[in-house]
C-alpha cells in the first residue's frame, strides 16, 4: 500500500510540475509575439491616421501568425492612435528596436506575401 501511495504523489508531483512548466511557456509566448507584431507595424509607418496604423497593425498580426485574441485590441487601436498619434509615433519608433534578426525579416515577409503591407515603400528592415 504504502509502494503505491509514493508512486501516486511522484505521479501528482511531475504532472504539477510538467503544468506549470507548459504554463510558464505560454506565459512567456505572448509579450514575444508582441514585440514581433509591433515590429512589422512599425516599419510600415509612420502613419497619416489610426485607421492605417490599425490596418497594417491588423496585417502585422497576420504576418507574425498572432492569437485571434489580438485583433479584438486592434479594433480598438485606430481611436487610441487618433486620440495621442504623438504617443504612437513614439511607441512606433521604440518598436524599431525589434525590427532586426531571422525573425522578423520571416514575419515582414510573410506579411508582404500576405498582400498585408500598408505602406509597402516603408515596409522593409531599418537595420542591414
Amino acid at each position: 500500500m504504502l509502494k503505491y501511495t509514493v508512486a501516486g504523489v511522484a505521479v501528482v508531483v511531475v504532472l504539477v510540475f510538467a503544468g506549470y512548466q507548459f504554463l510558464n511557456k505560454q506565459k512567456s509566448k505572448a509579450p514575444d509575439v508582441f514585440a514581433k507584431i509591433n515590429a512589422v507595424w512599425a516599419v510600415q509607418g509612420p502613419f497619416k491616421n489610426g485607421a492605417a496604423s490599425a490596418e497594417a497593425m491588423r496585417y502585422a498580426a497576420k504576418g507574425v501568425g498572432g492569437a485571434d485574441s489580438f485583433y479584438g485590441f486592434i479594433d480598438k487601436h485606430a481611436a487610441a492612435y487618433d486620440s495621442n498619434p504623438d504617443r504612437w509615433e513614439q511607441i512606433r519608433k521604440s518598436s524599431l528596436e525589434f525590427a532586426k534578426g531571422p525573425e522578423f525579416e520571416a514575419s515582414l515577409e510573410a506579411a508582404k506575401k500576405l498582400g498585408a503591407v500598408v505602406n509597402p515603400n516603408n515596409a522593409s528592415s531599418p537595420v542591414r
